[in-house]
């Protein structure tokens, strides 16, 4: 491959691009590209239930930031999807779903995540994103043209994030 193809112009560009994140989008495409291949594996090995699990396990809630919701979720979602170009083979939409609700969840977000089903193309296949507020998280496209096979709401939020309710005197 030349130095000077389009493949490679593209490469180029989406490296500056990278470098030029701010500091909190590195934290996050680290955490995204740490969380990635275990997830993966995780499903592949012992299924979708103990994986939710894992993803439990590694991503404790803390408290919502105002200025994180909505705006940061799209911008986590395009970050994992940037990091998942980086393995091989490359994660399953069910791993970065995992991952983005994760990443959500670690912020104190909401999120949701939804498996659908189509038969538009064919054969029936199966996807799956992440909700907010009923919103699709990110710019994928897929969701629209997908019925909604199972959603998995958010878990129940920790201590941490419920504020105490007042006793009567």
């Amino acid at each position: 491959m030349s130095p000077r193809s389009p493949r490679s112009a593209r490469f180029t560009r989406a490296l500056l691009g990278v470098a030029r994140l701010p500091r909190d989008d590195w934290a996050l495409l680290a955490r995204a590209l740490v969380l990635l291949p275990p997830v993966s594996v995780g499903l592949r090995l012992v299924g979708l239930r103990r994986a939710l699990a894992l993803v439990e396990a590694l991503s404790p809630a803390r408290r919502r930031c105002a200025e994180d919701y909505p705006r940061g979720a799209p911008r986590t979602a395009w970050l994992v999807e940037v990091a998942a170009r980086c393995w091989r083979p490359r994660p399953t939409c069910l791993a970065k779903a995992l991952v983005v609700l994760s990443l959500l969840k670690r912020r104190g977000l909401p999120a949701q995540l939804v498996v659908g089903v189509t038969k538009a193309r064919g054969p029936l296949e199966g996807h799956a994103w992440v909700e907010l507020g009923g919103a699709v998280v990110g710019a994928d496209p897929g969701p629209a043209s997908y019925a909604v096979l199972v959603r998995m709401p958010s878990w129940l939020p920790t201590s941490a994030t419920i504020a105490p309710r007042e006793r009567a005197p």
